[in-house]
């Protein structure tokens, strides 16, 4: 396929950033249009009428969704891998990204909307500290060593995963006070799992950063009238 690869990104979303990634470790040849957020420009609903991130243009089409998007990428750069050709490995990537986007990621949003209720960094704790119980089931269950989902295999469940892991690590960090979370602590498994999503080189390429996602959490949430 010779058809130019066009990313619509913006910096600041988890969803756009898996898509970010996945198009790095495949390698793909591509040109990024970053979209502000707080401010979409009037022509960007031509390309998703939603107002969405991330868009992947391609073959005379805008797709939509992270997901939609990552499984494409994976199906046009086979040779990467990203997606295992063995349908229970396919089935048990699906269902840890489900399980992650049902359990562990909403904690994520629910304190960031209540992040000055009485109980919201309580609730936040306990509640996460409950969902990652689960998620190091499922990492020890698919492979007794890491580093990632599969084990030395990087794959879409990391893809899919590690935005959202490296922005609950930078909360923790900085507007949490240096939170750490007991599951974490007492799992040597998860906190190598963890610790290999934040450290790999495309989550890092695509990465915001600390200072600047604080920063955009703070306006767009936290003091928000």
């Amino acid at each position: 396929m010779s058809d130019k690869l066009v990313f619509y990104n913006a910096h600041v979303c988890p969803y756009a950033q898996r898509a970010y990634i996945a198009l790095k470790e495949v390698g793909a040849e591509f040109d990024v249009v970053n979209i502000d957020l707080l401010n979409k420009p009037d022509w960007y609903k031509d390309v998703n009428p939603e107002l969405k991130v991330p868009v992947l243009a391609t073959e005379g089409q805008n797709l939509a969704e992270s997901l939609v998007i990552v499984e494409y990428i994976n199906d046009r750069f086979p040779e990467k891998n990203l997606l295992p050709k063995e349908p229970i490995k396919r089935a048990n990537i699906r269902f840890v990204i489900e399980y992650f986007a049902s359990k562990v990621a909403p904690e994520f949003y629910k304190l960031l909307m209540n992040f000055k209720a009485e109980n919201a960094k309580a609730d936040y704790e306990k509640n996460l500290n409950t969902a990652l119980v689960r998620l190091d089931e499922l990492l020890k269950q698919q492979s007794a060593t890491g580093p990632y989902f599969l084990g030395e295999q990087f794959s879409l469940a990391d893809v899919a995963i590690a935005p959202f892991v490296i922005r609950i690590h930078t909360i923790n960090q900085t507007l949490l006070n240096g939170l750490e979370l007991e599951t974490v602590k007492s799992s040597p498994r998860l906190t190598e799992f963890i610790k290999a999503l934040i450290a790999r080189p495309s989550v890092q390429e695509t990465w915001i950063g600390d200072k600047e996602l604080v920063t955009f959490l703070q306006k767009r949430f936290i003091d928000k009238e």
